[in-house]
Parts: C-alpha cells; sequence; structure tokens
C-alpha cells in the first residue's frame, strides 16, 4: 500500500498488482480473515455486494469466559453483542478473541459482517472444525439482517443475494474503484431508520431498470451502462439529510468523470466506479479536506481464509 498526502487531504492506494494475500502464518488452525464490502451500489438495495482487500483479522482460542481484545482494550461481550452471537452460533462455549479490523467501523463498508464471518471462522478452526461457506453466510445474514455485506464477506468478489441464494457475478477487471470515506460515522440503524416503509410502483420500476444498467456496466465496463444506473430512488435520497457530505461526494464524483457514484452501504462512505482515478480522487479529496480519506480499493476476489 502507498500512502501520500496532497492539499491537506489523505490519499491511500491498494495496490492491484500484489496478491493480496496475508502471510502464511494467517492460515494458523485458531485465525482468519474476511474482507470489507461496498453493499447496494446504488439501485441494488439489500441485494448487491462487493468485496474489497481491506480486512479484518482474528485470533480466537477456547477460554471459561468470553473475552474480545481490540484496540489495546479488553472486555466480556454481552450476550446480544453481534461478534458473539456469530461465534457462539457455531462453536456454542466462550471464546477469547483478538481482533485487528482494517475495515473502518460505521461507514458504510461492512466492517462487522467482515468481523463476524472471521470471528466465526477463526473460532471454528480453534475448536477443530475447519469452516463451511454456507454455515457463515447463513449465521452473519441472520444476524445482520440482510445478506449483501453477509455474502460479500463469505464469498468475496461481485456477488447478488435473493434470500438464501447468492450469485456470484462476473466484473470487469478493468473498472477502478474510489472510495470517499468521511471521518464522522452513520450507524446503519440511523441510516435504515430514515427509509419509507412504502415506495411508489414507478420509482420500484425505475430502480429496477437501473440494476439491470448496473449489471450490464460491471459486467462488460460499458460507460453509458453504468452511467443510466445513476439515481436511485430507494434509499440515498432519504439518507442524504443523516449526511450531506455524502451527496456532496457523490455529486463531486460524478462531475469528475465517475462512470457511477453510490453511497457504499449505510453510508457516510461514497464508491465511485472510475477508468482513470485521478480527477475522481483529487476532486473527491477536496470535499473531504481534513474531514476523511479517499482510497483506491483492490477487489477481494477471496472472501473469508
Amino acid at each position: 500500500m502507498q500512502a501520500s498526502r496532497r492539499a491537506g487531504y489523505r490519499i491511500e492506494i491498494r495496490q492491484k498488482g500484489g496478491t493480496g494475500r496475508l502471510p502464511l502464518r494467517i492460515r494458523n488452525v485458531n485465525r482468519a480473515t474476511a474482507p470489507a464490502s461496498s453493499a447496494n451500489l446504488g439501485p441494488g438495495f439489500d441485494c448487491l455486494g462487493l468485496a474489497f482487500e481491506l480486512r479484518c483479522r482474528v485470533v480466537a482460542t477456547p477460554a471459561e469466559s468470553w473475552v474480545i481484545e481490540e484496540l489495546g482494550t479488553t472486555f466480556e461481550p454481552q450476550p446480544e453483542d453481534f461478534v458473539r452471537r456469530a461465534v457462539d452460533a457455531v462453536v456454542g462455549r466462550p471464546m477469547k478473541l483478538a481482533i485487528e479490523n482494517d475495515v473502518p467501523r460505521s461507514r458504510g463498508l461492512g466492517s462487522s459482517s467482515a468481523v463476524m464471518a472471521a470471528a466465526a471462522a477463526a473460532s471454528l478452526r480453534a475448536t477443530g472444525h475447519e469452516p463451511a461457506s454456507d454455515e457463515l453466510f447463513e449465521i452473519v445474514a441472520e444476524i445482520e439482517g440482510h445478506g449483501d455485506n453477509a455474502a460479500a464477506a463469505v464469498y468475496g468478489g461481485l456477488v447478488a443475494v435473493n434470500g438464501a441464494e447468492v450469485l456470484r457475478l462476473d466484473l470487469d477487471p478493468d473498472l477502478v474503484f474510489v472510495c470517499g470515506i468521511p471521518d464522522m460515522p452513520l450507524k446503519t440503524r440511523v441510516a435504515r431508520g430514515a427509509l419509507p416503509a412504502v415506495i411508489s410502483r414507478a420509482a420500484g420500476v425505475r430502480n429496477v431498470a437501473r440494476v439491470a444498467f448496473l449489471m450490464e456496466g460491471l459486467r462488460t465496463g460499458n460507460h453509458a451502462a453504468l452511467a443510466a444506473a445513476a439515481g436511485d430512488e430507494l434509499h440515498e435520497a432519504y439518507r442524504t439529510p443523516l449526511s450531506p457530505i455524502t451527496g456532496e461526494l457523490l455529486e463531486t464524483a460524478l462531475r469528475a468523470g465517475a462512470l457511477h457514484a453510490a453511497w457504499s452501504g449505510a453510508g457516510p462512505s461514497v464508491l465511485a466506479i472510475v477508468a482513470d482515478p485521478g480527477e475522481v480522487v483529487a476532486a473527491m479529496g477536496k470535499v473531504l479536506e481534513g474531514r476523511g480519506r479517499v482510497m483506491i480499493l483492490e477487489v477481494a476476489t477471496e472472501g473469508w481464509r
């Protein structure tokens, strides 16, 4: 990874040329990792996800009581804690979990799915069982309440979800993904709470059309198809008042030449799809000056490992 500072904002680039793999020691019998992910990608609300090479790493050890170590602190997770619930569902006993998470929290990048998948997989290994991807997906999706981030964290790549069914989709390898990540978090429950219970049939029809164009654009890299996928009507407009900087980032990315731009999950991050990242990175960086960072993300073709 390269990092630099320009004009007061931070740019971080995940190199495309590398394997993206962690050292072999991470494959020990009590360790696992899972990637970040961006859900929805605009019109694909709660059914599309794309995994990226920012990873959560977990080391699990059987213990007499529940313990989580993270960011220099140690605490006992409560029974309702989502990480404890995921681990308890697969091993049914207390574990000590050492967590190192590169995925920004409450930024719309699937940190909860990544940590649950990694913690459950590491705990299974620590108790003598090799994890099964379908089991991990079922548990993480059930706790999340929707399967988009869960599927991306478990299976990697670009995925579509319909209930328990997961489909890996083709993705044009020449597309580049730029993510603007504000420093101010936005809780998923707050973002979901802003959504209406009912939408019009006309809005639903328009969004279905956008998903069709988005899938073709992602598969082929067709610029016109990606541009036609813009303008979600299910969630983005309703969430913008919660995070005005997200709307500003999205519009700025499009004006700078992004082929498509969307809220990343529940936000506040914005994911832009580009052919050449230069101008989009610079423009998003100016919006975030002193208030966040811009990253060029490598697609994670592999999920948990």
